[in-house]
């Protein structure tokens, strides 16, 4: 997360941050990809010094490597980082999905409902590609409603960077798939319903996070909300 500016004029290296997060985020800048910064200043049409800040911003997020006088490149997500990241999406999405699934307006409630069952079909996909593009709007959505500028600038600043670090050549092996998909299907359900605790509760169980809610005491094989 950056600090705010008073000057609303975009600087050249915010536009180069952008422009290079869009293309590591959507694939054009591929994992373990070298960055040279003359290359990519007389790409993006400035100079090197915008895209260097750019760069160090984007390490900033874990979306680049920087190893000085090495190599600059776009980082190569690990396989032990993968459930710490999941996990971490889960804490910082898990009170907001409940705050804001009850106030969705009809058209998010719709987008999300909708955006959830392609989720669910991408989970058949061999590759984490086509997941991550349908669960990226949908992290996006809840950030979009959420009300408190606070927590709204600190979901933006960490989410690409989470989001990457899922990215993982070996992820089908990395997650138990088919609980998360019981836990997809319950958040849309609670979606569907304006269900803020039972969405919270799939939140969680969808990002391998413990029922917040802890323990029903009336039933003994209580498994959290995934089970539906």
């Amino acid at each position: 997360m950056f600090p705010p500016r008073h000057d609303t004029r975009p600087l050249l290296r915010d536009i180069a941050r952008d422009r290079l997060r869009t293309e590591i985020m959507g694939g054009s800048l591929e994992p373990g990809e070298r960055l040279d910064d003359q290359e990519l200043a007389t790409r993006l049409g400035c100079s090197r010094t915008p895209v260097r800040e750019a760069l160090a911003d984007l390490a900033h997020l874990g979306l680049v490597e920087l190893r000085p006088n090495r190599y600059t490149r776009v980082a190569v997500p690990a396989q032990e980082d993968v459930v710490p990241a999941l996990q971490a999406l889960g804490l910082l999405f898990g009170g907001v999905v409940r705050i804001t699934v009850p106030r969705l307006g009809e058209r998010s409630r719709s987008a999300v409902f909708r955006r959830l069952g392609v989720l669910l079909d991408c989970l058949e996909a061999p590759s984490w590609q086509p997941a991550a593009d349908a669960a990226t709007p949908i992290y996006r959505t809840f950030i979009d409603e959420c009300r408190n500028p606070m927590v709204t600038a600190a979901l933006r600043g960490s989410l690409d960077g989470l989001v990457f670090r899922l990215r993982h050549r070996d992820l089908q092996s990395a997650l138990p798939w088919p609980d998360i998909r019981n836990s997809l299907i319950a958040l849309r359900v609670a979606v569907d319903v304006r269900d803020g605790r039972l969405a919270e509760r799939a939140t969680w169980s969808a990002h391998l996070l413990p029922d917040p809610a802890g323990p029903d005491p009336d039933r003994d094989d209580d498994a959290g909300c995934g089970r539906v």
